[in-house]
């Protein structure tokens, strides 16, 4: 079995039957000059299933590997020349013809696309796409109150809020309204309640996790009932820290601090009081939708 040989040491295996092998190397290189030199070339007689007759044509097999490509062309040729010389001749005539169309295209396509696959472009790589940017929101939240200390007082409320990321995402002004109730014993007190706020912050990471501070002022109306009702309004606001996680459409946030109000509240009934300090723990969980700007909504 013939194993082909670099380019610099050619191998050329042309004493095949039915062939002048010293005629068809001289005819080869009169054609193709020092060319030759750089194909490692082997011919093999096709044995044919029936019997040639005398003059009949014969069948090659030839394998040819040139420099330029570690891959062997593989062919077979019908020559039709009635002596050996002739055939020679015949196929001198085939196998310049393959090495001058190589010589034309010198960069086989076989060996340009291993390198063209192993050194991707950078223009063909997938970009990485910024964060998209959000505008506002809206959510629904639910809070609750308890305080001061020496006397829980607990409160449970909900409320309607919004706000939007303005100065790339540090600020977030906001504002709520919300309905908060509370008891003990007999004495029922519901409070309506309305603030408006500014939070500094900023992103982290990816842009989807929000972290910062709320100061939110606010104004409230609290009605008393047990034998009888009474009303009363009051400042006070919100101080907390807070997180909101914003993914594509949908906005989770928690926030914990102090309610604050002045003056303090406390509605007496025949046998229970209750009192809301001037400082409470407040926890607060919402969840809306995100707001995009106009040009940022699918067309």
């Amino acid at each position: 079995m013939l194993a082909f040989a670099p380019a610099d040491t050619a191998v050329h295996e042309f004493a095949a039957d039915g062939l002048d092998p010293v005629a068809l190397q001289l005819g080869l290189r009169a054609r193709v000059g020092d060319a030759l030199d750089q194909w490692t070339i082997q011919v093999d007689a096709v044995e044919p299933v029936e019997p040639v007759e005398p003059g009949g044509s014969r069948r090659y097999e030839l394998t040819l590997v040139s420099a330029g490509s570690p891959k062997p062309d593989h062919r077979t040729v019908e020559l039709s020349g009635q002596t050996d010389a002739d055939r020679s001749r015949e196929l001198a005539s085939i196998l310049t013809l393959i090495i001058e169309a190589a010589a034309d295209d010198p960069e086989p396509r076989e060996a340009a696309e291993p390198r063209e696959a192993t050194q991707p472009s950078v223009a063909t790589a997938p970009d990485r796409q910024p964060p998209t940017p959000r505008s506002g929101f809206i959510a629904l939240e639910g809070h609750v109150g308890l305080g001061p200390p020496r006397d829980l007082a607990p409160e449970l409320g909900v409320g309607l809020g919004a706000g939007a990321w303005l100065l790339n995402e540090h600020l977030q002004p906001r504002l709520r309204v919300r309905w908060a109730h509370g008891w003990a014993g007999e004495v029922r007190v519901h409070q309506l309640g309305a603030g408006l706020g500014l939070a500094a912050g900023t992103p982290v990471g990816d842009g989807r996790l929000w972290l910062g501070g709320l100061a939110m002022p606010a104004v409230k109306w609290t009605h008393a009932k047990q034998v009888r009702t009474a009303t009363a309004w009051a400042g006070g606001g919100e101080l907390s820290v807070l997180a909101q996680l914003r993914l594509a459409h949908v906005m989770v946030g928690v926030r914990t601090g102090v309610e604050t109000t002045f003056p303090a509240l406390r509605a007496s009934g025949t046998q229970d009081a209750l009192r809301w300090g001037h400082l409470r723990w407040l926890l607060v969980l919402e969840i809306g939708l995100v707001i995009r700007k106009k040009s940022e909504l699918p067309r």
